[in-house]
């Protein structure tokens, strides 16, 4: 789908990353050797500048969702209403500010005009679908994957996400949103995983982060292809049903995690 990547730039930042395994996955350590996590760390670990290989970075993913345990972890967080809520809402959203006026997000939202507004909105989403989730990586997950469609839908605009009025926001959405929400599914499930997977692993820093990113989003854009000739426009299953058909599809969906990605 080629809908970007997430940990690189203003959205790594907005979440929490290198908060060390939930499950420990061994390969991912920096000490280890013939593994796909001594591929990707072992330029940190020789003092070279240059970063990790876009194919390390992808093995290590593909490595690191294979682990036993992470797969049932992965189908309970697309089946959590925080996950699946707000991916759900987005879609509302998207349609929302497609309209090029913030009167429609006032009505939906109680959100007015006025500086920060997006930044609102992402909390109001949140507090619809986050706050009752009682797991709280899945709330964070949920609540960073916001943002990060938000972000990307005004260029990665800081600015204009913490501080712009709704004429900033519509104006940067005339030029990015469009192509956001129209391919929401991959953008929200590479944040997901994204930021499911900096928690498998070790601490990264700003590159390895990068880099981890778009293998993660490369994986993302996988699941949706695949699901696209699987399971969409059958029995009027849609896209805004992706997240429901991975949490009911729970062996397809783990197949899908590990698969090895053909060129």
């Amino acid at each position: 789908m080629g809908t970007g990547s997430f940990g690189g730039g203003s959205s790594g930042a907005l979440g929490r990353s290198g908060s060390g395994a939930r499950f420990a996955i061994g390969t991912g350590s920096p000490g280890t050797t013939g593994t796909a996590g001594s591929d990707f760390f072992a330029d940190r670990n020789r003092g070279r500048a240059k970063g990790p290989s876009p194919e390390s970075a992808c093995a290590l993913v593909r490595e690191t969702f294979a682990q036993r345990g992470v797969g049932d972890y992965m189908v309970k967080m697309v089946s959590s209403p925080a996950v699946r809520g707000c991916f759900e809402e987005m879609f509302l959203v998207g349609v929302l500010l497609t309209e090029r006026s913030w009167e429609a997000i006032a009505r939906q939202y109680g959100i007015r005009d006025g500086p920060g507004c997006l930044a609102d909105l992402a909390t109001a989403i949140k507090g619809k679908h986050v706050n009752a989730e009682p797991i709280e990586a899945f709330r964070e997950i949920a609540g960073a994957s916001v943002v990060d469609v938000l972000l990307a839908a005004v260029g990665e605009d800081d600015d204009i996400y913490l501080d712009g009025r709704a004429e900033d926001v519509l104006s940067a959405m005339k030029k990015f949103g469009g192509k956001v929400f129209a391919s929401l599914s991959g953008h929200y499930l590479g944040s997901v995983l994204y930021r499911a997977a900096v928690r498998e692993l070790p601490a990264l820093d700003e590159q390895q982060k990068e880099t981890i990113g778009q293998a993660t989003q490369e994986r993302a854009d996988f699941i949706v292809d695949k699901f696209r000739y699987a399971f969409a426009g059958k029995e009027q299953t849609t896209y805004r049903q992706l997240l429901r058909t991975l949490s009911e599809e729970q062996d397809w969906f783990r197949d899908k995690l590990r698969e090895v990605i053909e060129p």
